[in-house]
């Protein structure tokens, strides 16, 4: 009898020790949501996609950005990460153009951030074409480069493709981010910034276990 009891209370013990690894775990259905139909991702096999929906005139955008530049720094190499410029009405519309245009000339590097800062720290609305152009400029691009991207049948394909993706994620808010086409996770899910990139880690963790088992 006293050797069935020490037997239980080791297990109680051992239960308790796994309780808080349990408990630490994003939930599915609170941290982040499964969507009722993945969307296929662009990504070679083996590789995981991790995408953000964003806007540059929102500045949970704007505060989350730090965070996903830190965690880019340091992401496995099997992770690809894309950004993908959300469009709910025309002024994101036109800052997809910009997004498209950048990544159409090669300077997506040089606009994307000072983009974000021209919005959020020096109060530019960046609401019309003459703006962004005057930006662009100030940024050392040439912006009659600039606007025949911005105005080019590639870049308006583009925004269209990401109107239809902005839907087929059911995206109400951003930032939004996708882990391999069927986990969303919003700051607002997993609690702030921080865990909403720790919750990223674990679904990628999670998408890779599977994919090396489905092997």
């Amino acid at each position: 009898m006293k050797r069935f009891s020490t037997l239980l209370f080791g297990l109680f013990l051992a239960g308790l020790f796994m309780l808080p690894a349990q408990a630490n775990e994003p939930a599915e259905g609170i941290d982040y949501k499964v969507l009722e139909r993945p969307v296929p991702t662009r990504v070679e096999d083996g590789q995981v996609e991790v995408l953000e929906l964003f806007w540059y005139g929102c500045p949970h955008c704007y505060h989350f950005e730090p965070h996903v530049q830190a965690w880019k720094d340091g992401k496995p190499e099997h992770v690809q990460f894309q950004y993908l410029p959300a469009v709910f009405n025309d002024l994101w519309a036109l800052h997809a153009r910009v997004f498209y245009a950048a990544e159409a000339i090669d300077k997506l590097d040089t606009l994307h951030g000072p983009f974000f800062h021209a919005i959020h720290a020096q109060g530019r609305r960046m609401a019309d074409e003459r703006s962004i152009l005057r930006f662009v400029e100030q940024q050392g691009v040439d912006p009659a480069e600039f606007r025949a991207a911005l105005v080019s049948d590639e870049v308006t394909n583009r925004v269209r493709e990401a109107i239809q993706q902005t839907r087929d994620y059911q995206v109400e808010g951003v930032p939004s981010v996708v882990v391999d086409g069927r986990y969303l996770v919003t700051a607002s899910m997993a609690g702030g910034f921080e865990q909403m990139i720790k919750v990223m880690e674990h679904l990628v963790e999670k998408t890779a276990a599977r994919t090396s088992a489905a092997r």
